[in-house]
């Protein structure tokens, strides 16, 4: 009891040195973030990395061990990389939970068969047009997901209106989009709002307020679908700085 007693401080002292120690700027390491001019939000990520890593010590079990890595990741401004769930509703828990969707087994259908995950389809169809399949956008834009006549045409799909013709196209539309950009999911999403063209010209995102705002609302409602349907936590959740929260 005694040994036990002593041993929580020290591991727990250690992982705040070891802290300071990361995040404490040298002349021989400029690159290093200073604590007091990290953006808010990373401060709070630090702060629960820390938390995350005495917490065992404080419960009398073994430190956790962290990596200069792990916390150079929770930190970085750079881009992330957003990909389709690792571990993916079943397809049986999607239909279950699109069945309470206005047009949800069509949407299960129509991502089925062009092989996308059908809870981002059907985020892509709340943002889009709120399930209103006669829906018309100033741009010419139609139905449920809000397809290009031109778009339509490619594929040689005529009625927009027809809410199975709509989502065909637009999961088709959507499936090549996530094969060009390798399965990368915010980007996939930017592209079918922005085009693909603006996305590839800013090397992601495009920095449009609409596109932005667009790809927040999608990608949360997908979080929140897979959450849902899976029974998870959802492991999907953007940092607000970034896409204009």
């Amino acid at each position: 009891m005694k040994h036990r007693s002593l041993k929580v401080p020290f591991n727990a002292l250690s992982t705040v040195l070891f802290l300071a120690f990361v995040f404490q700027p040298s002349s021989s390491d400029p690159a290093v973030t200073d604590l007091r001019h990290m953006h808010v939000d990373d401060r709070v990520m630090v702060q629960q990395l820390a938390d995350w890593a005495i917490a065992p010590a404080a419960q009398g079990n073994e430190l956790r061990v962290l990596h200069p890595a792990d916390l150079a990741a929770a930190t970085s401004s750079g881009h992330r990389r957003f990909q389709l769930f690792p571990h993916s509703a079943s397809t049986e828990e999607q239909r279950r939970f699109l069945r309470d969707f206005p047009y949800g087994p069509a949407m299960a259908l129509a991502a089925e068969r062009h092989r996308v995950d059908g809870l981002l389809v059907a985020a892509i169809v709340e943002t889009e047009s709120g399930f209103k399949s006669n829906r018309v956008s100033p741009q010419g834009a139609v139905g449920l997901m809000q397809v290009l006549p031109s778009t339509a045409e490619e594929y040689g799909a005529k009625d927009l209106f027809d809410p199975r013709v709509n989502l065909d196209v637009g999961s088709r539309y959507l499936g090549e989009l996530m094969t060009d950009f390798k399965g990368n999911v915010e980007l996939a999403v930017a592209a079918y709002n922005a085009g693909p063209g603006a996305v590839e010209r800013y090397g992601g995102v495009p920095p449009y307020r609409e596109t932005k705002d667009y790809v927040k609302r999608v990608l949360t409602l997908y979080g929140e679908h897979h959450q849902t349907a899976g029974g998870r936590d959802n492991p999907f959740r953007l940092p607000s700085d970034r896409l204009g929260g």
